[in-house]
């Protein structure tokens, strides 16, 4: 028989066709789950962003890790929004895990720094912690009121 595959080549490639696909299925929800801090955070702070503009503060309070509503009272903003927050998220933010928690900085890779901690199943704005500046540096809140509890040195 000439010009066709032995049935051994055949099953050689399906097997390695096969290996690759569940090596990238596993590479996927490796990402997914290894991810899922961070997104599950970003997605908190927009909804933040949303309830603040619309204005609606018990929303925004739901938002918000019991640590944060006790040093800070929730203010609507006059031009909108809430004090302290920005009213948007840069389509460059960055947003990585620092320890148990995730730190967001919303603008163009150089900005505010927030904290998400995770509290009663989802993950909760703890409140600006410090600056990010060029080349990825990162300076700490000189103000300790504005330090979260669990990032306060000892």
């Amino acid at each position: 028989m000439t010009g066709s595959v032995p049935l051994q080549s055949r099953v050689r490639v399906v097997l390695i066709t096969a290996m690759v696909a569940i090596a990238l299925i596993a590479g996927i929800i490796g990402e997914v789950v290894w991810t899922r801090p961070e997104r599950e955070s970003v997605g908190t702070f927009t909804e933040l962003i949303d309830a603040a503009n619309l204005p609606d503060l018990s929303r925004a309070r739901r938002l918000c890790s019991a640590s944060y509503l006790r040093r800070h009272a929730l203010e609507a903003a006059p031009e909108g929004g809430l004090v302290g927050l920005p009213r948007t998220i840069h389509k460059n933010f960055q947003a990585w895990r620092h320890g148990q928690n995730v730190w967001l900085c919303p603008s163009n890779r150089i900005g505010p720094v927030f904290q998400f901690v995770f509290e009663d199943g989802r993950w909760k704005f703890d409140g600006p912690i410090g600056l990010l500046q060029a080349r990825g540096r990162f300076v700490r809140s000189p103000d300790d009121s504005e330090m979260p509890a669990s990032d306060q040195p000892e």
